[in-house]
């Protein structure tokens, strides 16, 4: 689908229909978990109260969000009708509506989360009126979503592509998921958050630099080889470095593959005879994959720990909130 069918609502709300039917973002890492997970308690909210997972998808931040506040009713919402029976089968101590039905509990909350939603909805001024329309008068936000600041390394090679950063599509990056219709910065999402007098309370960044090495270095080699192609260069200087850090980005790939394998098998819920047989085969490379793996794996960690405040991340968490 062309990306632009996206902003049309009926012909988004069908392709996420049928993104939702293959179980579609069913999960993720624990890591991504535990830093949703740090910043909502570092919100110090009250004990009790009522929140919305804003475009919830199969709710597992939804259950994130319910174990962080345990004594508060958690709902979640979608546009994806298979999305939300995903949700309620696999999170029933969570509830879940769709978000343009007669199911729209009335209700105000007194928290919102979305987590990479604004990067795919159809229109996104529509989108943050029904996101006021939701919230209380004094309420909080709390948005994921791809930066578009620079500085990032993501940015850096974007930057030197001549297709790399698409000003037609809100200056969506190049290589993002075509359900991507844009790539805002913390200045777009606080104007956009103002006009209803939410005004920013913390922001996080993430993959600044060694987060993006992770994902990037355990990412398929056909991508990679996309990512870094340099006949896509902009000039002599851009070329050199997309055929460098390809290098790089290949060698890491190789060295990290036996534990990348192990990880996706210790993941199939059903195992079958040939998954045994593949660990049993992986099992010395893994051994020797596993220093480079971690070391990577740690890095990225590092970073959000000790950078997490820079805004030159290629992810943003934003917090608002309304007195």
């Amino acid at each position: 689908m062309d990306n632009k069918d996206l902003y049309n609502k009926n012909e988004a709300k069908q392709f996420y229909e049928n993104r939702y039917e293959d179980n579609y973002m069913d999960d993720w890492p624990l890591e991504k978990k535990q830093r949703i997970s740090y910043v909502i308690q570092s919100l110090q909210l009250p004990d009790y109260g009522v929140a919305l997972d804003f475009g919830c998808g199969c709710g597992v931040f939804t259950n994130v969000i319910q174990k962080q506040l345990p004594k508060w009713k958690v709902y979640g919402c979608d546009i994806s009708n298979n999305a939300i029976e995903n949700a309620k089968n696999r999170f029933p101590q969570c509830s879940f509506f769709v978000s343009d039905s007669d199911q729209v509990p009335n209700i105000k909350f007194d928290f919102l989360f979305s987590h990479h939603v604004l990067e795919h909805v159809f229109d996104i001024k529509k989108i943050i009126k029904d996101i006021n329309n939701f919230l209380k008068p004094k309420s909080f936000t709390f948005h994921v979503l791809p930066c578009g600041n620079k500085g990032s390394f993501e940015y850096e090679v974007c930057s030197m592509r001549k297709d790399g950063i698409n000003k037609k599509m809100e200056n969506r990056f190049f290589f993002e998921d075509e359900g991507h219709v844009r790539r805002l910065t913390t200045d777009e999402t606080n104007k956009l958050m103002r006009k209803y007098s939410f005004f920013l309370n913390k922001e996080f960044y993430s993959n600044q630099y060694y987060g993006a090495v992770k994902w990037i270095s355990q990412s398929h080699p056909k991508f990679i080889l996309e990512f870094t192609n340099p006949s896509k260069g902009k000039n002599n200087k851009a070329i050199k470095f997309l055929f460098w850090i390809q290098l790089n980005f290949l060698l890491l790939f190789a060295l990290q593959l036996p534990m990348n394998l192990a990880k996706r098998i210790k993941l199939i819920r059903n195992k079958k005879i040939y998954h045994y047989c593949l660990i049993v085969i992986n099992l010395i490379p893994s051994l020797i994959s596993y220093p480079f793996y971690t070391f990577i794996n740690f890095k990225a960690d590092e970073e959000w720990k000790s950078k997490n405040q820079s805004i030159n991340g290629s992810e943003m968490y934003l917090i608002y909130n309304r007195k």
